[in-house]
């Protein structure tokens, strides 16, 4: 149609699969064209998916007056590269996190997007996750300070089919999702970080403070076993997110902790990722949205940076 957006996939891997899943149908999306290393894939996808082209190689984009979004999926070493190529030929860029494989990468994709004008978000799908999104409007009524605890734990030994250069930095692969939560809820810039290494392995536990007043104590546990989690304290509520899926709190005058529970309708897809999908038609559109920008991604890099001193 003469006014839908025209959007291209870059990959064709089970995660780019799963945003074609989730702007498939939407109002105004054309899924245009796919362009992978691997053909095969693309063509399955294609055919799957009813996308009208797959593109051979990055010498068949070109830039019209017609509103293009690109759609980056592919690995995270191949991130820089790909934006390298693709920036100048589109207005909008929704990129699978990590933006680069370390906080340094992620500075050169920053670069890059102002270099050629193109407006790109971050897909830390977890930001869409109704339970994140109902917690975000319940503190919005408590002007409180807040205490934010964020348990991370990873486990880089079940990671080794992946290249060397991820796994040394797999902090930015995958801890960002709950690291990102220190920028959601703290309010304020960052004033100050205080570690308490507990050995020579790479777990953390940090106290970082933030201009507003509000503290985040984050524990980095890794190749231990444990689930992620959030908590955030303010003076009458106490909020969980554990697991991420699902948000409970309880109030001062009550040890009772109340559950809210989501309506399943979405079930079809990756946990938070329609959601992720409407938002970012949102942000095209000039509406509130709740997507990390590239900088505020790359503000999320930072913190890593400086937590783990990589």
């Amino acid at each position: 149609m003469k006014n839908n957006i025209m959007f291209y996939f870059f990959g064709a891997g089970p995660i780019i699969e799963e945003h074609i899943k989730s702007f498939k149908g939407e109002k105004g999306v054309e899924l245009f064209a796919i362009l992978s290393r691997t053909k095969s894939k693309a063509i399955k996808l294609q055919k799957k998916y009813k996308i009208k082209f797959i593109y051979n190689s990055f010498e068949n984009l070109k830039k019209n007056k017609i509103k293009k979004v690109a759609v980056i999926g592919v690995s995270i070493l191949s991130s820089l590269e790909v934006c390298k190529k693709i920036f100048q030929f589109f207005d909008y860029c929704l990129i699978e996190k990590p933006p680069g494989y370390n906080y340094k990468e992620s500075l050169k994709i920053l670069k890059l997007s102002k270099k050629y004008n193109v407006k790109v978000y971050v897909a830390l799908n977890r930001r869409c996750y109704p339970s994140t999104d109902q917690l975000r409007k319940l503190l919005k009524k408590d002007r409180g300070n807040r205490i934010i605890n964020i348990i991370d734990h990873e486990n880089i030994d079940l990671q080794k089919n992946k290249p060397i250069k991820v796994i040394n930095n797999w902090m930015y692969a995958n801890s960002i999702h709950l690291i990102d939560y220190a920028n959601i809820f703290c309010r304020g810039k960052k004033i100050s970080i205080k570690h308490f290494n507990l050995s020579k392995s790479l777990d953390r536990v940090c106290i970082i403070k933030f201009s507003s007043g509000d503290i985040c104590i984050y524990q980095g546990i890794w190749n231990k076993p444990g689930p992620w989690g959030i908590t955030v304290s303010t003076k009458t509520k106490y909020f969980q997110l554990q697991p991420l899926e699902t948000l409970s709190f309880r109030s001062t005058d009550s040890y009772k902790m109340n559950i809210f529970n989501y309506n399943a309708k979405n079930k079809k897809f990756k946990h938070g990722f329609k959601e992720q999908a409407k938002n970012f038609l949102s942000a095209i559109q000039n509406k509130k949205h709740q997507l990390a920008n590239i900088e505020e991604a790359v503000k999320t890099m930072k913190l890593i940076k400086n937590i783990y001193n990589k």
